[in-house]
């Protein structure tokens, strides 16, 4: 039993370096997002939660919000397959209608807001630690509220692209 009494305490630490964003190609996700008809846009963020929540912010995404989205996905998919079962003639109920609408709306918003959360979080890292003082010389990052709310994952992987994956090789 060799060890140093005055060696410093050994800890193992979780290997943060295997979770990291990567470039994408913007064509690739639009081409993705069209060609899954939208189910492409909650995916994006259930593969980039981990790498984002590993960014230095005090804000972390939940699972939940996308979860909740891909429900939606899968449950609108069996509406139009039954939809479709019944044929052209058939007439659906206005009040489920409203309320489809209605939850469609509020699905729309829940991806909208998390959108601006990861945006805060993007903002957040590349600030620097909390506990650095800024000096009056320095500015904090800010990115464009109305680029999120128009491209939303577009917009934000192009930050990633641009900002904290820097100026490495292109990847699909």
């Amino acid at each position: 039993m060799d060890t140093n009494p005055y060696a410093p305490p050994q800890a193992s630490v979780a290997d943060s370096s295997s979770i990291r964003l990567k470039r994408r190609s913007l064509l690739l996700m639009i081409v993705l997002t069209i060609v899954t008809f939208g189910f492409y846009y909650p995916i994006w963020f259930v593969r980039r939660r981990a790498a984002l929540n590993q960014l230095d912010s005090p804000r972390k995404l939940r699972l939940w919000p996308f979860m909740v989205v891909i429900a939606w996905f899968g449950f609108q998919f069996i509406l139009g397959v039954i939809a479709g079962a019944r044929g052209p003639g058939h007439v659906r109920d206005p009040q489920m209608d409203l309320v489809l609408s209605l939850v469609q709306l509020a699905v729309g918003i829940l991806l909208l807001v998390q959108s601006f959360f990861t945006k805060d979080i993007l903002e957040d890292h590349l600030a620097g630690p909390e506990d650095q003082v800024p000096d009056r010389f320095s500015e904090r990052v800010k990115f464009s509220g109305l680029m999120t709310f128009l491209f939303q994952i577009f917009y934000l992987q192009y930050l990633i692209n641009r900002y904290i994956v820097g100026s490495k090789s292109m990847a699909a």
